[in-house]
């Protein structure tokens, strides 16, 4: 049964995110989207934030085919899973909001914008 309440798309691209560590210091890391929505996202990473822990996080989008034009989204939230070391991929799913200030979800995410 399908509980999502978004479409994802699978799509790979750079992600950059940082949380705050339990002594206070900012934790940053790198990954590799492997799906995205308006929602959420999951990153294939080796470094993992906890559950629940805010995190702060950016996406390199590339551009579309046939147009050099690519795209940053920006996005803040909270991570809800994480799949360790056992798992198929290492990574961590996050419901995050993309803030439109700093990214252009509306043409990013639009049907024909993720292949």
């Amino acid at each position: 049964m399908e509980l999502r309440k978004t479409r994802r798309y699978r799509l790979s691209a750079p992600a950059f995110y940082c949380w705050e560590r339990a002594d206070g210091t900012l934790q940053e890391a790198q990954g590799i989207t492997r799906d995205i929505s308006d929602r959420g996202v999951f990153i294939v990473a080796r470094e993992l934030p906890p559950v629940g822990k805010f995190v702060e996080l950016d996406v390199h989008l590339p551009g579309g085919t046939g147009t050099a034009r690519a795209a940053q989204l920006h996005g803040e939230g909270t991570v809800v899973r994480t799949s360790g070391p056992g798992a198929a991929a290492s990574g961590f799913a996050a419901a995050v909001i993309f803030h439109p200030e700093s990214s252009d979800t509306a043409t990013v995410l639009g049907p024909e914008g993720i292949q």
